[in-house]
């Protein structure tokens, strides 16, 4: 008996060392959970312009403290699209690809206006209607244990590349760091859903027409 009790220990030894192992092994890449909202949009336009711009004034997407815990991060990520599915608490996730943190952050508020029902043109058919992103802050920090990340933009709404009306949203959260990259990630995935679902669209695109 006292063998199967020995054997049994360190058995579950061995196993929460590999799950420290797998939680803390370092990887160049961040994966980032976007959660689409519930919403939906009537637009007169059949089809708009999604255009984005940098306007960073510091590019660097983590602070020192923050990189020397993520070790190998390069700056990418990966992304999945969760949106929710028809039984409660059913989500269902979407892997879409591999980003820079501009491309990703364009191809979520894609993801967002077309889950709205409004349509998104290639970038080489430009349209009379645009929605102009301004990113102006992204930043990664670790702070005494906790992962803080910051996140500024301006949504800007052209009509004949003349300004129609503008929104500037700003979020911040925190996470406390427990196992390796997980946590930044999450607290990444869900300041950029906040974020991001946070322009309201409705005043872009009033019911019954702008």
């Amino acid at each position: 008996m006292m063998l199967v009790s020995c054997r049994i220990k360190t058995l579950a030894i061995i196993l929460f060392v590999a799950m420290a192992t797998s939680y803390c092994a370092s990887k160049n890449y961040l994966v980032v959970n976007y959660q689409l909202p519930s919403e939906t949009v009537t637009a007169n336009e059949s089809d708009i312009s999604l255009i984005f711009e940098d306007q960073r004034a510091e590019q660097a997407l983590v602070t020192k403290s923050a990189k020397m815990a993520l070790k190998d991060f390069s700056g990418d990520f990966t992304l999945i699209v969760v949106s929710d599915g028809k039984a409660r608490d059913d989500k269902k996730k979407r892997l879409v690809g591999a980003f820079s943190l501009c491309s990703m952050i364009k191809r979520i508020f894609k993801q967002r206006f077309e889950n709205a029902g409004i349509r998104v043109a290639p970038e080489d058919q430009g349209q009379p209607t645009a929605i102009e992103i301004i990113l102006k802050e992204f930043k990664l920090d670790l702070v005494e244990r906790k992962w803080v990340v910051h996140m500024t933009y301006q949504a800007n709404l052209l009509k004949q590349n003349r300004f129609v009306a503008g929104q500037t949203i700003t979020g911040n959260a925190e996470r406390l760091r427990v196992f390796g990259n997980k946590d930044a990630e999450k607290v990444i995935g869900e300041l950029i859903s906040d974020a991001v679902n946070r322009l309201n669209l409705e005043e872009f695109f009033p019911s019954g027409g702008a």
